[in-house]
């Protein structure tokens, strides 16, 4: 393992509304990205309203944490001019910038909030360093480059651009079939624009085929039991290369998965995290953090576009649907020393005497059994078969925000 003796790249976690950014903050990222309820590329996620947006910005800032603001639809004549509306919403809390793929909405920002730092959204396709330095002359202060670059491309970016450019890469996710987002197959089978961030993925479904002078012949491209997913391209994971990465430049480290669940972002950012201080003290990889990626709703992994080997090893799944991750069984609201009881939050089902792990911030899963499980009113109770019950249970060491999961 080589010892990193550059700049160390933040780890950028996604929010998809106000829990998720508290579990992001809480687990080690150094800043969140988030959207309002218009104008970002993740529409059906609750998103932020602007009073959630800051008190968001305020629980985030308290810990250190940078909040980003996305703005990366591509809107039409007549949805632009709904923006000066939402920015003036926000006018009482601002980002610490702003991600945009769009000039005219670069234009209007600017002329709004004229301090606060742009940066070009991976919708924008910035796939070379004469763009890059383009738009860096036209004020952008980073670029979040295309996820079709390999490592190599970003190394000449790296060296052809101003160096207080900052660099932004997608390092763990899902990715997109098509260029950079640009995608009309959402459009045109569902009527809904992927590109003003409504996509319905129909990436992800089953394709076949016919020949014209035999309709009743279905084909598939190749051959797979349950059918063949031509268009659905792996979960991109960097978790054992953030090394090259930083070599190569990077300034931020970006985590995919507004969508996904709190749980997710916790976990991803923590092994994120933990990966990234190991390699800060120049220890080699914990395989465990890769394990931490594991255990997490995710469709098979792959290094994406980075080393250019999806000839090789291509980047399209071979079977349909998600890896299914741990049962998220509660998270710690508080902890009580005296008694060495956790009173916890339900998220799934869990049953006394089980075996379970405990995560917490900056470590990886340890077992536990969870010998007891108490009501409210300190009744022992067998489940907690309400969603979103709260009950108890004792476990020495427990702290608020830490996770228990199935083992």
């Amino acid at each position: 393992m080589k010892v990193l003796s550059m700049k160390i790249p933040e780890i950028l976690s996604p929010a998809g509304n106000p829990e998720k950014l508290k579990f992001a903050v809480r687990y080690g990222a150094d800043a969140v990205y988030c959207a309002l309820k218009e104008f970002g590329m993740r529409a059906f996620t609750d998103n932020f309203t602007p009073e959630e947006f800051a008190e968001g910005v305020k629980f985030a800032r308290e810990r250190g944490v940078k909040v980003y603001l996305t703005l990366n639809t591509m809107p039409p004549e007549s949805k632009i001019s709904e923006l000066p509306c939402l920015l003036d919403s926000i006018k009482g809390t601002l980002p610490d910038a702003f991600i945009i793929s769009d000039p005219g909405v670069m234009e209007t920002v600017r002329q709004a909030f004229p301090r606060v730092p742009i940066h070009l959204s991976t919708q924008a396709s910035a796939v070379n360093a004469a763009g890059c330095n383009f738009w860096y002359k036209n004020g952008v202060k980073r670029i979040v480059l295309a996820r079709e670059l390999t490592l190599a491309d970003i190394k000449k970016i790296r060296l052809n651009t101003p160096p207080d450019l900052e660099l932004e890469v997608f390092v763990h996710g899902a990715m997109c079939i098509s260029y950079s987002g640009r995608c009309l197959l959402s459009k045109h089978f569902t009527d809904r624009n992927a590109n003003e961030g409504r996509c319905s993925q129909p990436c992800r479904w089953k394709y076949y085929f016919k020949e014209e002078k035999r309709p009743d012949e279905i084909l598939t491209a190749e051959e797979f039991s349950e059918g063949t997913y031509i268009f659905s391209s792996k979960d991109t994971c960097m978790i054992e290369h953030l090394d090259d990465l930083t070599e190569a430049g990077i300034d931020s480290l970006k985590i995919e998965g507004r969508m996904k669940s709190a749980y997710y972002t916790a976990c991803v950012t923590n092994a994120y995290k933990m990966a990234l201080r190991d390699l800060t003290a120049g220890l080699p990889f914990n395989k465990a953090y890769r394990d931490e990626v594991e255990g997490v709703s995710h469709r098979e992994y792959h290094t994406g576009f980075f080393y250019d080997n999806v000839t090789e090893n291509p980047n399209t799944v071979s079977m349909g649907g998600y890896i299914c991750e741990k049962p998220f069984y509660c998270d710690v609201l508080n902890y009580d020393e005296k008694t060495g009881l956790a009173r916890c939050f339900q998220r799934n089902k869990m049953f006394a005497g089980c075996v379970a792990e405990h995560l917490s911030p900056g470590k990886t899963g340890k077992e536990i059994v969870i010998d007891k499980i108490y009501d409210l009113d300190m009744k022992e109770i067998e489940s907690t078969p309400r969603p979103k019950m709260e009950f108890y249970i004792r476990h020495p060491g427990a702290k608020p925000g830490d996770i228990i999961r199935g083992k």
